[in-house]
């Protein structure tokens, strides 16, 4: 007996690597069609008389087919309609494996030789009939382009499809008989929401839904590790009204919506909002009102999302007419939870903190503090952080970036946001910020409120410590500016340091302020710290200054022995002028070869030109690999130069 070819529309998706077909939209195909064929069609395609109650025994047992199963299969919707059961929703079609192969003959339903097959001792054999097993059960079990093959009663009526009249009186049964069966999967792992939105069947789906089918159910097969559910399934589609109508399905079958889990995403709205416009998440939004204030913190195709675009227009100011409750009322309806943004600088807080109002930015953190913390009153250690002491000049290293809980995004989120406001203020809004922020500051005598603001400094000027090199000019001179009134000499001084390795234009800039005494020890860190950064610049400016170089150019010239922390400084700062400087005092090179020869690989590079004459009459034993360290062509060629001239002249020696 020959099978007909099987296509690859007939077989099931279990069969084929169980992958899952993303419904299109309703202008690509239609739900499938009810043909009208005579009762026992399907009997009789292979043989057998539906009518004679022995054939139908027999063809019963060769499909493997429910009785009530093969009456809807035959179109015997009036024997179907009487037999149906709450029984026969656990029934699945799986036509048996275990039959003898048929010697005289027989119908196509009759299994052929890989029944024997499969028993055989040899592996290339047992392969192909599998095969034969999967293609024979596929081609049994296919009806028009549907495979059929493990449908229980639910997902076979709308497989098929079955009458209306019939699928609506198994839907009613099932949910008033045995609910559990509307997200009970079949055999292949498909549910009957899932079927009927694969094949973008809108009545049906309508139907399960107001039965009580849930969205969520996972269906029994997975692609790429990860269980689909129907819900999944049309997050990716382009039907946002069916999308709607199964949001809408789960809020009223009691799933808990808020707060909601953005790392999750148990809905898929982020996901479907990340691929719709932003009108379609407005339409979303006041579609399905449970959800509007998480879907408003989603970031659709723009990139961000309402709540952030809302800081940026300056509509979230607006909000403020009404007074305070207005606002906080509506941030509540925004469900916005800890976690929401991975990317900090997508956040709306953040983008408040340098974009919106100051009385915008002050309410978001007050909200947000009760909302993730709990908060009954506004807790002001909280709010200028564990550093508000105009005292404390203690040295900080990201400070922004650290805290008790790594793993508190919200936490984090604040951190950053606040960092931001800090650096991209000016001095007028960081004081009416305090004066928002503090409770009865106003009642304050100024004592007090000088030390809340100095608080607020002392935060800012520990950001710009931290982060000045992320600043441009103008913005970093505006920061210095704001917070130089509450600093410290000690802490002026630290500024000055840091700015001088960091540009010469900011150094120049901080200095121009300094109203307070530039210590020896201040100069020594600078040129410390700009031999580390290679910074010439800030190396010739602190030493300029320095009474410890003063002290040894001093000592040099009386013929001391000293200086070679100092020269090497200034080779490493790539300052030639002070190398040239302390030689000229009297400093020893052959000395300070003995001490560190690697120093000349470094002025090698810096002063090729005049290496040779630096080194004239002088053997020294420089190794010829040396020449491959240099950092510049000009170098490396300097260095051979060296060598094969101090090799002529002891030669000539």
């Amino acid at each position: 007996m020959s099978l007909p070819p099987v296509t690859t529309a007939q077989q099931p998706n279990i069969l084929l690597n169980s992958t899952v077909v993303i419904p299109p939209t309703t202008n690509q195909t239609q739900p499938p069609a009810l043909r009208s064929r005579p009762a026992g069609w399907h009997a009789k395609s292979f043989g057998f008389d539906w009518n004679k109650r022995a054939d139908q025994h027999k063809y019963l047992v060769k499909s493997g087919l429910p009785e009530v199963h093969a009456a809807i299969v035959n179109d015997d919707w009036n024997l179907a309609l009487e037999l149906i059961c709450p029984d026969d929703f656990g029934l699945h079609w799986l036509p048996p494996a275990s039959q003898s192969a048929t010697k005289n003959g027989g119908t196509d339903l009759d299994p052929s030789s890989w029944t024997v097959d499969l028993l055989s001792q040899n592996k290339n054999i047992r392969n192909d009939a599998i095969l034969n097993m999967v293609m024979h059960h596929t081609y049994v079990t296919s009806i028009g382009d549907n495979c059929l093959y493990g449908a229980n009663l639910l997902t076979l009526c709308l497989l098929k499809p079955a009458r209306p009249d019939v699928l609506q009186h198994v839907i009613n049964l099932a949910a008033k008989e045995t609910p559990n069966y509307l997200n009970l999967p079949d055999a292949i792992g498909r549910t009957p929401l899932w079927v009927a939105i694969e094949n973008q069947d809108k009545a049906s789906i309508q139907l399960l839904l107001k039965a009580g089918a849930d969205p969520l159910q996972a269906c029994k097969f997975s692609e790429e590790g990860k269980a689909k559910s129907p819900l999944s399934v049309v997050a990716k589609s382009a039907d946002k009204e069916l999308f709607r109508d199964l949001l809408k399905a789960v809020i009223e079958q009691g799933e808990k919506s808020t707060p909601y889990d953005f790392d999750e995403d148990p809905f898929f709205l982020k996901h479907w909002a990340s691929v719709h416009s932003p009108d379609d998440v407005q339409w979303l939004a006041d579609q399905v009102k449970a959800l509007s204030g998480t879907l408003f913190c989603c970031e659709d195709i723009s990139g961000t999302s309402y709540f952030y675009r809302s800081v940026i227009d300056g509509s979230l100011d607006k909000k403020f007419a009404s007074g305070n409750e207005d606002l906080i009322e509506w941030l509540r309806s925004l469900d916005v939870s800890p976690g929401t943004y991975k990317e900090f600088e997508s956040s709306p807080l953040f983008a408040a903190a340098s974009a919106a109002s100051i009385q915008t930015y002050a309410k978001l953190i007050d909200f947000l503090y009760k909302k993730s913390d709990g908060l009954s009153d506004y807790e002001e250690d909280d709010m200028y952080g564990t550093y508000g002491d105009e005292d404390d000049t203690s040295d900080t290293s990201d400070i922004f970036n650290t805290s008790d809980n790594e793993d508190d995004d919200m936490y984090r989120l604040r951190l950053k946001a606040r960092e931001k406001f800090l650096l991209s203020r000016s001095s007028e809004e960081l004081d009416q910020f305090v004066k928002i922020s503090v409770a009865n500051f106003e009642k304050m005598d100024e004592n007090e409120k000088y030390k809340k603001r100095m608080a607020l400094a002392q935060d800012q000027y520990k950001a710009l410590l931290e982060k000045h090199d992320e600043l441009d000019f103008a913005a970093y001179a505006r920061v210095v500016k704001n917070v130089w009134p509450f600093l410290t000499d000690e802490q002026k001084i630290k500024l000055f340091a840091a700015a001088a390795i960091s540009a010469e234009d900011r150094m120049n800039f901080v200095y121009s302020m300094l109203d307070c005494a530039l210590e020896s020890s201040a100069l020594e860190e600078i040129m410390h710290l700009a031999c580390n950064k290679m910074n010439k610049a800030a190396f010739e400016f602190a030493a300029e200054r320095s009474v410890e170089m003063a002290k040894v150019i001093e000592s040099l010239s009386a013929g001391e022995d000293t200086g070679y922390g100092k020269f090497s400084w200034a080779v490493s700062a790539g300052s030639l002028k002070w190398v040239e400087k302390l030689i000229a005092a009297g400093f020893k090179l052959e000395r300070m070869f003995q001490v560190s020869p690697f120093f000349i690989i470094k002025l090698a590079d810096l002063d090729p030109e005049g290496l040779a004459e630096k080194f004239k009459n002088l053997q020294l034993p420089i190794e010829p690999h040396w020449v491959d360290q240099t950092k510049t062509e000009a170098g490396k060629q300097a260095l051979m130069a060296l060598i094969a001239l101090m090799a002529k002249e002891k030669n000539n020696t």
